[in-house]
């Protein structure tokens, strides 16, 4: 029947029923989910209670333990409107308010070197609280807490490999210290700006509040004094350098400069720009002579050229007289015209023959004669003067090419002196920029601001700004909490076995018997079979009226009356149950008798309190015929059946055709055969003793018994032949069966008034 239902399950869950449409109430299924929740959390209770009591305990006692500390501010402002004195360009430039700028000054004020400044102004290396030499050493209970002083250094370095110890000189070992102590300042140091203000903070922590204010105090002078020591230097730094600087280029302009005037003297130069020399007025007046002279040639030339023209025409004389304009030619002309004059009156007067004519005539040949001479004197004269006028204009030529070619190579020298000239000009203006800079930066030296100032001094802290000893127990508190909500929540994901029944039928499809409750701390000591007859109004001795009513509404024709109590594991209450159960039907009336088929363990006699001299191996084995084994129970009227004191192989015993026999004896004669079963997986017994029962009780330890493991036993059965008739759970915490959202959850817990346990 069984194996049928588990192999049926799948078939059953396709052809279930499609169900129609389900109104799905949102404030129903939150409330399942809080009653859910609220189920786990009380389950894991005890775990969440611990976690939060020892979470919070520690960190309360670490908050006590811990040195209260003080926080000094000052507040350090970078200036963005700059006192302009005098319109020089400074050394170092003044600060940006960008907040990359912003940053940077911050690394400043957390860097090293600044902190080392700080430690030395004010003696930090002589206080124990920055120097951890100088503190004594810790031997209290708090120190032992920590784990790492539980072991020498020399086992920790070892484990994490470290190098051995390297031993250290003096100054090595002052450094080191020095270094401490600088980190150990740092690491009490905060510096952050104000939001998007140009307001830099400085706090401070140390365990003397006044000690806080003069440490944060002393790093906001320290730092308005460490930019001005940096523009002092970069002063005199620039200083220097400008004195070296001066001196080369003053040296250089001297040199430039006498190199371009020497250059000058040397080439004939007159001036610096090398426009009016010497040469050039030389040519320029040559070059004027010489044209004077050209023209004066030409003149001379074209008055000869005319003058032997006219020579040669047929005015002749008269006509040279008339250019010329010779003062002698023309008195000349006065005095041939006279005579011709005369010429004329006299051969009118006297006839042609006449001396007088004769005279006349004579003597104008002789003045014609004159003037002709005179003539040809004044032409010769034009000629060497046009010779003279050429020689003087080919000598002036040839002095203006002289001078010419002069003149181009005094253009070269030109090129060559501007360039002299030139660097002597940049290096003149270069001395003095430098010279004038010198000046500025002297000028400076005695006027240097800070480009920052403290607009908020430290005040001496009255309360300690660490540690928040409420809030650390606060954030403990919720974080343990929080912890021992996770644990919960692991533990309840990582439980293995089955909390219900009702996951046990949903897994595997066989029906569930019910649950039988753990008994009471108080009562541990005694057995289930004598606190079911002891407590009968009992949730355990209910639970075992319970099963009763149960196996008998399902055998109504009363045939199937041998019942097996078998399970998976040993420790699951099976033999406590069997026992209990059988008790309870001897005592509501049943003939009813219970046999230890546990051949091995042999522990059920202690549970009824009675021997186990004889039993069922004698039985088997031939020894002892059932009834001289039977013992009754005095309490109850139950018989029962010992295993027996033999050695022999149960599973040949058990698997006998005697035993088939007994069971076949004892079914005829009694109303309930009860079989105690060893536990299935462990031996191969419970598995002959599942075929010969008419019904077995599987029994499951609540919570305990994996899940795995519960159905590996429920398949041995089965495919032993056996037939389960459903599954009972024992050993229930029904106070936190009750915390679960299961169908059967609350079952004698949520009904205590109904019983007396």
């Amino acid at each position: 029947m069984a194996t049928q239902d588990i192999q049926d399950q799948p078939q059953r869950r396709q052809s279930a029923p499609v169900p129609g449409p389900v109104s799905f109430d949102l404030s129903t299924a939150a409330a399942s989910a809080v009653r859910r929740t609220t189920g786990m959390l009380l389950r894991h209770k005890l775990l969440i209670g611990t976690v939060i009591v020892l979470g919070t305990g520690i960190a309360g006692l670490v908050a006590l333990r811990m040195t209260p500390l003080y926080t000094a501010q000052t507040l350090i402002m970078v200036e963005h409107r700059k006192n302009q004195v005098m319109n020089y360009q400074e050394v170092v430039s003044g600060l940006s308010t960008e907040l990359g700028a912003l940053q940077s000054e911050v690394a400043i004020l957390k860097s090293p070197a600044f902190a080392e400044k700080v430690v030395d102004k004010l003696g930090l290396m002589n206080d124990p609280e920055f120097n951890a030499a100088l503190r004594p050493e810790q031997t209290n209970w708090f120190y032992y807490l920590n784990p790492k002083n539980w072991m020498p250094d020399s086992w920790w370095n070892s484990a994490r490999g470290d190098r051995p110890e390297i031993t250290l000189s003096p100054e090595e070992k002052t450094a080191n210290e020095r270094t401490s102590v600088v980190n150990s300042f740092i690491e009490n140091l905060a510096v952050r700006p104000q939001g998007r203000s140009y307001v830099i903070a400085v706090d401070f922590d140390s365990e003397d509040p006044r000690k806080a204010s003069l440490i944060a105090n002393t790093i906001g002078e320290m730092y308005l004094v460490d930019q001005l020591d940096e523009k002092f230097k970069a002063a005199k730094r620039a200083t220097a350098w400008l004195e070296e600087r001066i001196t080369e280029l003053r040296r250089e302009a001297k040199t430039t400069g006498e190199a371009a005037e020497k250059y000058r003297a040397e080439s004939g130069l007159t001036n610096a720009n090398g426009e009016t020399t010497l040469i050039a007025q030389q040519l320029a007046e040559l070059n004027t002579s010489y044209v004077l002279a050209r023209t004066k040639r030409q003149e001379a030339e074209a008055k000869l050229r005319e003058v032997t023209t006219l020579a040669q025409s047929p005015r002749g004389v008269s006509a040279i007289g008339d250019v010329l304009g010779s003062p002698l030619i023309q008195a000349l002309r006065q005095q041939e015209v006279e005579l011709q004059r005369k010429i004329a009156d006299a051969a009118n007067k006297y006839g042609a023959r006449h001396p007088t004519l004769t005279a006349l005539q004579s003597e104008l040949r002789d003045l014609q004669g004159q003037i002709k001479a005179d003539v040809g004197r004044i032409v010769q004269n034009l000629s060497n003067e046009v010779e003279v006028e050429r020689g003087r204009e080919a000598a002036l030529k040839t002095n203006l090419d002289q001078l010419q070619a002069q003149r181009n190579q005094q253009q070269e020298s030109n090129v060559t002196l501007r360039t002299l000239e030139r660097d002597a000009e940049t290096s003149q203006t270069m001395y003095e920029a430098m010279l004038t800079r010198f000046q500025e930066i002297a000028g400076q030296t005695e006027i240097q601001q800070p480009d920052a100032r403290i607009v908020s001094e430290a005040a001496i802290p009255l309360n300690p700004s660490q540690p928040n000893k409420k809030m650390i127990v606060l954030l403990a508190l919720i974080a343990s909490a929080t912890l021992g909500v996770l644990l919960a929540m692991l533990r309840e994901q990582s439980e293995r076995g089955f909390r219900s029944p009702h996951q046990f039928e949903s897994a595997t499809g066989v029906r569930s018997l019910g649950i039988v409750p753990a008994i009471g701390r108080r009562r541990r000591g005694t057995s289930p079979a004598d606190y079911a007859i002891e407590k009968p109004m009992s949730a355990f001795a209910e639970a075992m009226q319970n099963l009763r009513t149960t196996l008998l509404l399902a055998n109504p024709d009363g045939h199937q009356r041998v019942i097996l109590f078998s399970s998976s594991v040993p420790g699951e209450g099976k033999s406590s149950i069997a026992a209990a159960f059988a008790r309870i039907c001897a005592n509501a009336g049943q003939k009813t008798i219970i046999l230890d088929c546990d051949m091995r363990r042999k522990g059920l006699h202690p549970m009824l309190g009675l021997e186990n001299r004889h039993g069922l191996y004698e039985v088997l084995s031939g020894e002892c015929a059932p009834n001289e084994v039977i013992q009754t129970d005095p309490r109850t009227g139950l018989h029962f059946i010992a295993s027996g004191r033999g050695s022999a192989l149960p599973q040949d015993m058990l698997g006998s055709s005697r035993m088939h026999q007994l069971i076949s004896r004892l079914a005829l004669e009694y109303d309930r055969v009860i079989l105690d079963s060893p536990p299935v997986l462990a031996v191969s017994e419970g598995k002959l003793l599942a075929a010969l029962a008419d019904q077995t009780v599987f029994i499951v330890h609540w919570g305990k018994t994996k899940r795995e493991t519960a159905m590996a036993g429920l398949k041995e059965i089965v495919e032993a032949g056996g037939e389960v008739v459903g599954v009972l759970f024992s050993q229930v915490d029904i106070r936190r069966h009750a915390q679960y959202e299961f169908p059967d959850s609350g079952r004698y817990h949520g009904y205590r008034r109904y019983y007396a346990n």
